[in-house]
């Protein structure tokens, strides 16, 4: 069995508010994996969760929307399994102690394959973010929702110290803006006048759909590539997301 909430919280990693529908349930040894590119190949990422009580298998998820409205109205405690065609997954069906639902599972044929990294990256900017600062990130964003930029800058403190500063609105001479300032940084040969641009917007869905996590990071190598991490306490789930740079 697995927790509702449980359920809702992995789901809510990759469909990032409704940006990805149809993905791949990849399981084994009852440990999910998911991956996913978003409609404008900006973004693309995965998620682990441990403990999801459905055998070893490949499912397809053509439409999340639905798979959400289904759970909500279930509490408490979820029984997984499948109906199958021909030894095959053709339904999940999800079962508490009041309802049970039929979700239809789509040919894995007919989901849009999801990038992947390849290679490794030396990341030049290592940021930590807790939940203090992924909610005012949020917030931030939230501000001045007109400007879909956000500029990421290196800056300093009154002591001296290397800060990054993510300034919302940035991109626009004459606009509002908003700046939230990220201490406590590890640099390596970043120069002093390092500036980069992302799709704001992406990135408040990614902190807000990761806020009940418990801890995560936020790393931009000098070609732009942003990679976000999360994990709850206990690392029972996952979470990583590579952004590529707005063009200037």
């Amino acid at each position: 069995m697995i927790q509702k909430l449980q359920l809702l919280s992995a789901i809510s990693k990759y469909y990032l508010n409704g940006m990805n529908e149809a993905v791949i349930w990849d399981i084994k040894n009852n440990e999910l994996n998911i991956k996913f590119t978003s409609p404008s190949k900006e973004m693309l990422g995965g998620i682990t969760f441990k403990g999801i009580p459905l055998e070893d298998s490949k499912i397809g998820i053509s439409n999340t929307t639905q798979l959400n409205k289904l759970l909500q109205i279930t509490n408490g405690f979820l029984e997984l399994n499948y109906i199958k065609h021909k030894n095959t997954p053709s339904k999940l069906i999800i079962a508490d102690k009041n309802f049970t639902l039929n979700y239809t599972l789509a040919d894995l044929m007919i989901i849009p394959k999801s990038g992947d990294i390849i290679g490794d990256i030396n990341f030049s900017i290592k940021a930590p973010l807790d939940n203090e600062s992924v909610n005012s990130i949020v917030k931030a964003k939230t501000a001045v929702n007109e400007s879909e930029t956000v500029v990421i800058k290196s800056s300093s403190n009154a002591d001296g110290e290397y800060i990054l500063e993510m300034e919302f609105g940035g991109n626009v001479e004459y606009a509002n803006k908003v700046s939230f300032f990220i201490s406590n940084i590890e640099t390596s040969n970043t120069p002093e006048n390092f500036k980069v641009q992302y799709n704001s917007e992406m990135i408040k869905e990614i902190m807000y759909c990761n806020k009940d996590m418990h801890s995560g990071t936020m790393s931009i190598n000098l070609d732009g590539i942003m990679k976000l991490e999360f994990k709850t306490e206990g690392n029972t789930l996952t979470s990583v997301y590579y952004l590529v740079a707005k063009e200037s």
